[in-house]
């Protein structure tokens, strides 16, 4: 079971999926995989294929309902059920790729945290690899070699290969805290995680502080669009030359493949009024209105589809994590919004990675 998150005003967002690329047939449930062998005291892991998987189709939706996980096609149709049992799919699911999935595995009837593993799997749903792994997302490399999530929750970062082999266990600083529940996010150069203001070498040097790190990067690297108290702000990559562009209480901006755009949520008129999916246009400034959640619904927006026309979010009925909805809308506004899965908030298209 995922802790809660404390999301407060938090939440967000949008969009939605589409694309006319997309897939997962109607290949058959996976068998088991085979037993695990023990590497050391904080990491499992099966033997490993004689060569990386196939990437699955780009556009396809992996989701999680229920304890079991699913990959369909971008519109939640013709879905296949590839685990069965206690997952869950928060966060990024598919490897930049599209040759792995990362959700959570709980598998024991001892303390919860204990219980927690991280599985890597193809889409077929073939285990690579499961280790112990505590938090909410999980962070894939632009390489889609490594994940990184927290060991033990604000004081202890893993990172772990695609087969499982524990390669950094980073301390944070003592007496950090976050404010909020926040997983550790690689940033473009693969050397260095980053969480609220601090980044994390992961060759074990002492973590130090950056403007606007803890940010979203574009796909290219170049610039980090970042939620402040008041507004969203976009700069360099290393946090120079910050300008507003958004007034406003922001929450998880996400990035357009080609970097032309930012999607993210907003509130209208504070935290008791409606919250507001909206897509900036980088070069002009230009703010649309792509979608609305009032009452206690919040929007959180997911991933914008490989070739960037639309946006797949999730409407989180009274602010739950993993119950609601997830759907797609057009990136410009151009039409409604369209649900793909009724009963999860929890789900990711497999778009084009950022390039590593």
């Amino acid at each position: 079971m995922t802790p809660k998150r404390s999301h407060g005003l938090w939440i967000a967002i949008a969009v939605a999926m589409a694309m006319l690329m997309a897939g997962c047939g109607s290949s058959p449930e996976p068998g088991p995989p085979e037993p695990n062998s023990k590497v050391d005291a904080g990491t499992t892991t099966p033997r490993p294929p004689t060569s990386p998987p196939s990437p699955g189709r780009l556009g396809s939706l992996a989701y999680g309902v229920d304890g079991d996980i699913y990959v369909a096609d971008w519109d939640g149709s013709n879905p296949v059920r590839i685990a069965d049992g206690e997952y869950s799919g928060e966060g990024p699911i598919w490897s930049p790729d599209g040759r792995y999935l990362a959700y959570r595995h709980t598998n024991c009837d001892g303390p919860e945290d204990a219980c927690r593993h991280v599985v890597i799997s193809d889409p077929q749903g073939n285990v690579i690899a499961e280790f112990p792994g505590d938090g909410w997302d999980i962070s894939w490399s632009r390489d889609s070699t490594r994940v990184a999530v927290w060991v033990t929750v604000f004081e202890t970062i893993g990172v772990f290969g695609a087969d499982g082999e524990r390669q950094a266990l980073l301390p944070m600083p003592r007496g950090w805290r976050p404010s909020g529940d926040h997983d550790p996010r690689w940033l473009p150069d693969g050397e260095s995680l980053t969480l609220q203001g601090l980044v994390v070498p992961i060759d074990g040097s002492t973590p130090y502080p950056r403007p606007l790190s803890g940010g979203t990067y574009s796909p290219d690297g170049s610039r980090v669009a970042k939620a402040t108290r008041n507004s969203l702000v976009v700069a360099e990559a290393d946090g120079s030359n910050p300008r507003a562009v958004f007034d406003g209480w922001v929450w998880e901006p996400v990035w357009s493949p080609t970097g032309d755009r930012i999607a993210f949520t907003t509130w209208k008129g504070g935290s008791g009024g409606v919250n507001q999916l909206r897509v900036l246009d980088v070069a002009t400034g230009t703010v649309t209105l792509l979608a609305e959640a009032g009452g206690s619904d919040q929007l959180e927006v997911i991933d914008f589809s490989p070739n960037g026309d639309r946006i797949l979010f999730a409407r989180m009925e009274d602010g739950r994590i993993g119950v609601g909805s997830l759907w797609s809308v057009s990136a410009d506004g151009s039409d409604a919004s369209r649900r793909l899965v009724a009963v999860t908030s929890w789900g990711d298209w497999l778009s084009p990675g950022p390039t590593p």
